[in-house]
């Protein structure tokens, strides 16, 4: 995979120790971090820190491909994509989160649809999985603009902000996309 992929409006890059300022900052807001499992909440900078090495560490293993999403002309991350997965035989799993002073500007579908060009040039067109609480419709949507689709199955996962399991709808997208990336 590429260390620097652009899109229309953004730089996705490799993760740098200082991007754990942003990640504290962005990642201790209680709306983001209730939706991801791993974010505890408020968000120390140590655990920034630390979280940033431990995806560094799994990008050197090949079980993660994390990019910091920044805006095209500005180096500061506003948020991050990634692929990743427990062992290198199973099929890549898609997260991403985008601090919120820069939602609802098309940011994550775009850097999103950026990191899935990517893997499919890198890889060849594979299923990709991912999960999303079931109460995060936004991420749910952006998603199923990506040509994820629901499986039907529902998991419960600790949620590390919230302090309790919450349920979680499974979604893949097929090795051939049903949407097109270019929508």
């Amino acid at each position: 995979m590429k260390d620097t992929l652009e899109t229309e409006r953004l730089v996705l890059r490799q993760l740098r120790d200082e991007d754990a300022v942003a990640l504290s900052k962005y990642g201790s807001n209680f709306d983001i971090a209730r939706m991801t499992g791993s974010f505890p909440h408020p968000f120390p900078l140590l655990s920034a820190e630390f979280k940033i090495l431990h995806l560094k560490a799994q990008n050197r293993r090949s079980l993660a491909y994390p990019y910091a999403i920044t805006e095209k002309g500005h180096d500061a991350m506003i948020g991050i994509v990634d692929l990743f997965r427990q062992i290198e035989t199973d099929n890549l799993e898609f997260g991403y989160w985008i601090g919120e002073p820069f939602w609802g500007k098309g940011y994550a579908s775009e850097a999103c649809r950026g990191l899935m060009e990517e893997a499919d040039r890198h890889f060849g067109p594979a299923v990709l999985r991912a999960g999303v609480f079931s109460d995060n419709p936004a991420s749910l949507r952006v998603l199923e603009k990506l040509g994820f689709e629901l499986t039907g199955k529902k998991e419960v996962y600790f949620s590390m902000a919230r302090l309790k399991k919450a349920e979680s709808l499974l979604l893949e997208r097929p090795a051939t996309p049903t949407a097109s990336l270019s929508e």
